[in-house]
């Protein structure tokens, strides 16, 4: 079975939920640090593909134009 990318509203929608889980506070110390890795790698990736929708918007800006 071939799974999808994740999208960038995937890891943000599940990066809110970390962090309202994580504000609870009702996990375990091993629950409370997976979810921390989680949220690590999950910021990583929508930092990553921030900047990478960035330098498209760059590329594909018009230049200014010189007088």
């Amino acid at each position: 079975m071939e799974t999808q990318p994740m999208r960038f509203e995937q890891a943000m929608d599940r990066l809110e939920e970390i962090v309202k889980h994580m504000e609870q506070g009702d996990g375990t110390l091993d629950e409370m640090l997976a979810l921390y890795e989680e949220g690590m790698r999950l910021g990583a990736f929508c930092s990553e593909k921030l900047d990478e929708y960035e330098g498209k918007m760059e590329r594909l800006r018009p230049a200014p134009k010189e007088d």
